[in-house]
């Protein structure tokens, strides 16, 4: 209890680790340095921000994102990680790998769940995160918010090779992409990771099941390949036509605890293999002409998975699961801002269709394979208008038509007044929706011949509504921020049990949400090598229909960092972060934890050498997967 408190009262001071010196945002400028028209709240990751933290994966790369949460998911013990934005369930985030989407499993439970997983770090750029409804630009899903990441363009003369090892996974992985020469710049990546197993024990009861015993998740194998290619025109156009291909395979096996009915074993031994590969590619072409900033895209994603899960039932015979699956995402896009006096205008179009075809489609449970597919279009557009010099004003309006969802319009506006040299105050207002996913509709899936769930093809969409408003202040090297937003969600898709104790399930319309919630942050940047920044949430989510709180969310978070930044090529850089977990609702009971962690860089030249421990305090919570102190070390090469 005493290290609790203790580490709480660190986390309420203003250190953090990573950020530059905050400025206040009027337009967001991204890698491509192409203008944002939007004015919701965007905290951006680069690459040496994920240096600094140790980071050998996505998911630990995104550890101190502002509103972001990315605990483990639930008790399902299959290893993924939520990815809730401002407390909006994990199928209301929307990510994207330079502007495109990835196929993904999609269900309530497997939507997003692992798709942090499928990406290599060190083909990773930067990591934007948008924070509120995005629907008017991002379309379907973009509800939550927005995870977008941009990946290295070809031509830099990067070179590197590197491994991280440690308690939780142990990687290698290397880059080669050659100093820019005449049009045509080709680089390549590739990783492998293992994943260790990590014990933790679960001892759970509800209307009489029981599940006790231990539960590792996930652990095994996961391999990646990346081809990257970008053909410059060198005209004054500065055209470009960049072709990405992409391939992530795992094999993953998971044990989980036993289950018990009244006394007696239900099921026991149970462990699963899954294997999944992924093909990811696209073709982007783009260009500036001063006055105009063009682009357009195609791109093609496809996830195959194949599921084994074996066990013995309560006669202790074997038995078996299996499923065979293949989400296939389709899509092209084109836009173009204009730069047209005082305004930014961005107008573009974007076609999408998704395939699914696997055996849990088919209601005959023979093992046949059935393919179900949704498609959509939709045209949008955005101003950015500096009214003068102090008022912004940024509308936007969404218009989207699908086989699946009917026609959809999703607007959205939001101003900034910059009331003197250091103060601005923003305000928006936004919607969202996400279409139904193929599974949400059309699913038909038994499970140990006593849990049935369907699909339902009335369902309605999810739609949403966002309010903000925010005061920002910045004076010299200190900068902070607060914001209140209040999001409410209608015709929530959840799935209930159609007769009592019947273990029959069917996916409805049937729960309505309100996430209120405050936002706070402070930068300061001490010198040019130290910077410190602290950020707080309160976040109050309900479940409208039952009057009850949303489970899997912390009321209170704070996170802390004070980061160093040596003086290259011989420097030390590093990081020393704490998270504090306040009010953490899960299965009907609160935690509280604090992790504290560190991570130090050594730089000899092209050598760097990376040590460092996550969850210094030892504070382990097996019911939630909270796994305890781990260390990890690494070193990388580059030339």
């Amino acid at each position: 209890m005493k290290k609790i408190w203790l580490t709480a009262l660190v986390s309420f001071l203003p250190l953090t680790a990573g950020a530059e010196v905050y400025t206040l945002p009027g337009v967001v400028v991204t890698a491509e340095g192409q203008k944002e028209s939007t004015l919701s709240p965007r905290e951006t990751i680069t690459e040496k921000d994920m240096k600094r933290m140790g980071a050998s994966n996505v998911v630990e790369a995104l550890a101190m994102a502002e509103g972001l949460s990315l605990a483990p998911a639930g008790q399902s013990a299959m290893g993924g990680r939520q990815l809730m934005i401002r407390g909006m369930n994990s199928s209301q985030t929307l990510v994207l790998v330079d502007g495109h989407r990835l196929a993904d499993e999609d269900t309530s439970s497997s939507r997003n769940m692992m798709i942090l997983n499928r990406m290599s770090l060190s083909d990773i750029q930067e990591i934007q995160v948008t924070r509120g409804p995005e629907g008017a630009l991002c379309g379907s899903s973009a509800m939550g918010g927005v995870i977008d990441i941009r990946t290295k363009k070809p031509g830099s003369g990067e070179n590197l090779a590197g491994f991280m090892t440690g308690k939780r996974e142990n990687t290698a992985y290397f880059r080669l992409d050659p100093m820019k020469e005449g049009r045509l710049h080709v680089a390549v990546d590739g990783r492998i990771t293992k994943n260790r197993p990590l014990a933790f024990y679960r001892d759970s009861s509800l209307s009489g099941r029981a599940d006790r015993g231990w539960d590792v998740p996930s652990y095994g194998i996961r391999r990646y390949m990346g081809l990257d290619s970008l053909y410059d025109f060198e005209n004054k156009n500065d055209n470009t036509l960049r072709f990405q291909l992409h391939y992530f395979d795992e094999d993953q096996d998971t044990r989980f605890a036993d289950t018990f009915y009244g006394g007696m074993a239900l099921l026991q031994n149970q462990k699963s293999t899954i294997s999944r590969s992924l093909w990811d590619t696209s073709l982007a072409y783009e260009g500036n002409t001063g006055k105009n900033e063009y682009s357009g895209q195609v791109y093609y994603s496809r996830l195959r998975k194949n599921y084994e899960e074996t066990r013995l039932d309560m006669m202790k015979r074997p038995a078996s699961e299996w499923d065979r699956a293949l989400y296939e995402t389709w899509g092209m896009e084109a836009k173009d801002r204009l730069h047209l006096g005082n305004h930014d205008i961005t107008v573009g179009g974007e076609w999408t269709k998704d395939t699914y075809t696997g055996t849990r489609l088919s209601d005959i449970h023979d093992g046949r394979e059935e393919e179900r597919e949704q498609h959509s279009g939709a045209i949008y557009g955005s101003d950015l208008w500096q009214i003068n010099s102090r008022l912004t004003f940024a509308p936007a309006i969404r218009f989207e038509k699908g086989n699946r969802c009917g026609f959809v319009g999703i607007p959205s506006a939001g101003f900034a007044y910059k009331v003197n040299d250091h103060m601005k105050v923003t305000a928006s207002y936004g919607k969202g929706f996400r279409t139904p996913t193929i599974s949400e509709m059309y699913i038909h899936m038994k499970y140990s011949g006593r849990l049935q769930i369907d699909g339902n093809p009335d369902l309605n969409p999810e739609t949403s509504r966002n309010m903000e408003t925010g005061l920002e202040w910045q004076a010299g090297k200190t900068g902070w921020k607060i914001s209140w937003f209040d999001q409410k969600v209608k015709n929530l898709i959840d799935y209930e049990e159609i007769g009592k104790n019947s273990g029959k399930y069917l996916y409805v319309n049937r729960n309505r949400a309100q996430l209120q919630g405050l936002e706070g942050e402070i930068t300061h940047k001490i010198s040019s090598r130290w910077t410190i920044r602290g950020t707080y949430t309160y976040l109050d989510g309900r479940d409208k229909s039952a009057g009850t709180r949303l489970p899997n969310r912390s009321r209170h978070t704070l996170m802390a960092a004070l980061s160093y930044e040596g003086e290259n090529p011989y420097g030390i850089s590093g990081t020393l972060w704490s998270t504090l977990q306040k009010d953490y609702l899960s299965d009907e009971k609160n935690y509280t934890w604090n992790e504290l962690n560190l991570s130090l860089q050594k730089h000899w030249g092209k050598y760097t050498l990376t040590l460092g421990m996550y969850n210094i305090l030892n504070r382990k919570i097996d019911a939630l997967y909270q796994d305890g102190r781990a260390w990890f070390a690494g070193l990388e090469m580059k030339w």
